[in-house]
């Protein structure tokens, strides 16, 4: 992960993954890679990760327990018009500065395939939903190697 001026990495890491939670990146309900596997993503200690962990906890984004996985306890929720066009501005301003023309922007939205509504909500018949596998940092709710 890259620095940026003023920011803590734990408080960087903090908002990359307060960010990826709120736009449903990890629903409600799924597990967070490990500690460590989340580590190795953004270049830093296992403390660190943890660190920016408690912080979402707190915020009662997630829930984490020593040997219970971390689990996404709100995720994106229904969004109106007003806070998609304030995220499009963001996205339009970004491809201005880069010299990308609105219509490649568009295209590229038109592109985007529409995310299935197929998710078990926590505490339905499936239980929580997990991602990936243990190849993917998942461990299941009670770490390494639990089934």
């Amino acid at each position: 992960m890259t620095s940026g001026a003023g920011s803590a990495l734990y408080a960087r890491i903090r908002r990359k993954l307060k960010q990826e939670i709120l736009t449903g990146v990890y629903a409600e309900g799924e597990y967070l890679p490990s500690a460590g596997e989340l580590g190795k993503r953004y270049g830093a200690n296992k403390n660190t990760v943890l660190r920016a962990l408690r912080m979402l906890r707190a915020e009662g984004l997630i829930d984490f327990g020593r040997g219970r996985g971390t689990v996404v306890m709100h995720s994106a929720g229904k969004a109106d018009l007003a806070e998609i066009a304030e995220q499009l501005r963001h996205v339009v301003n970004r491809a201005d500065a880069s010299g990308i023309s609105r219509a490649a922007v568009v295209a590229a939205v038109q592109r985007i395939p529409p995310v299935p509504a197929t998710r078990t909500p926590m505490g339905g018949p499936a239980g929580p939903i997990r991602r990936g596998t243990a190849a993917h940092g998942s461990y299941g709710p009670r770490g390494r190697g639990a089934a």
